[in-house]
């Protein structure tokens, strides 16, 4: 298994939680999840690794992600970032079958993964005014108080708010029912997520969903924008950056555990997608020497 559904218990009547989370070095899997998350970060600097993107953190980024893409927060080996997350289900704020200007708050979470940008600069007037309201939805959730699912409640929909007008006027364009998903098509990219490293087909995906390959290769390629083949290959490179940035494995274990058993294929296909060598890439980030050992075992490789 090379991600994961991360899993918590929420509350049926009231499922949200708010609550600090640390981040160290490589500490964290690739993961998805089942629930909205929105994440400020409040200390500390690092990276966090979506499938076909990379953002640097620092104090005062805000994080969107939805319930199906595959993602990770990481930092450099010894450093650390610390933010608060605050996760809730969709169900808290509208039901499927709701009234529409319930169901509008959830929009900017109906995205394409590989179109959306998930990272509010810090600066910009919406990360301004999320770094306060999710402060009050931590101080709320964290004090209690008689009528605290009250003022969450309202406090999520400033946050919800927020984030709506910053991705309208980013975009210029309101959200529709182009942007959302195909159900079928979350299904398989949550099992590719979490199986990108085992011999994946579109058979066995069709099967997988009940369909035929030919209408699910039509179907992934026109909700994602991009062939089946790629998506699968984006994953391994997400999960091969990971490990070149936040852990000191040399490129061999990497290749093995992203799912290559061809090294030269591994390289043309991570020199394509980054235009430099693992090597170089773990360099410019970190910073490291040509003369450290790794750095040795990558060039002997390449």
């Amino acid at each position: 298994m090379y991600a994961y559904n991360w899993a918590y218990d929420f509350d049926p009547v009231f499922p949200v939680h708010v609550f600090k989370f640390l981040v160290e070095g490589n500490r964290d899997k690739m993961h998805w999840h089942e629930y909205f998350e929105i994440g400020l970060c409040i200390d500390g600097k690092g990276k966090f690794i979506y499938i076909n993107k990379e953002y640097p953190v620092e104090e005062g980024d805000v994080f969107c992600t939805n319930n199906f893409e595959n993602h990770v927060a990481i930092t450099e080996e010894g450093q650390y970032s610390e933010y608060i997350f605050l996760i809730f289900q969709p169900s808290l704020i509208a039901d499927p079958n709701g009234r529409q200007v319930y169901l509008e708050y959830l929009m900017p979470f109906q995205y394409n993964p590989l179109e959306f940008q998930n990272k509010i600069n810090k600066g910009q007037h919406a990360s301004k005014e999320l770094h306060s309201l999710i402060w009050k939805a931590y101080d709320i959730y964290t004090k209690r108080d008689k009528f605290y699912k009250l003022e969450l409640d309202i406090c999520l929909r400033q946050i919800l708010l927020e984030i709506s007008e910053h991705y309208f006027l980013a975009t210029d364009e309101r959200f529709s029912n182009q942007n959302i998903m195909n159900k079928k098509i979350q299904m398989a990219v949550q099992y590719m997520n979490t199986h990108f490293g085992d011999k994946l087909t579109i058979k066995k995906m069709a099967e997988y969903l009940g369909t035929s390959p030919s209408y699910f290769r039509h179907l992934f390629k026109n909700n994602t924008q991009i062939s089946f083949k790629t998506y699968i290959t984006r994953l391994r490179m997400s999960q091969a950056k990971k490990l070149l940035l936040a852990t000191s494995k040399n490129v061999d274990e990497i290749i093995a555990e992203v799912g290559y058993s061809n090294c030269n294929q591994f390289y043309k296909t991570f020199k394509n997608f980054m235009s430099m060598t693992p090597a170089e890439y773990r360099k410019q980030y970190r910073n490291i020497s040509e003369s450290s050992s790794d750095m040795d075992s990558t060039s002997q490789n390449e």
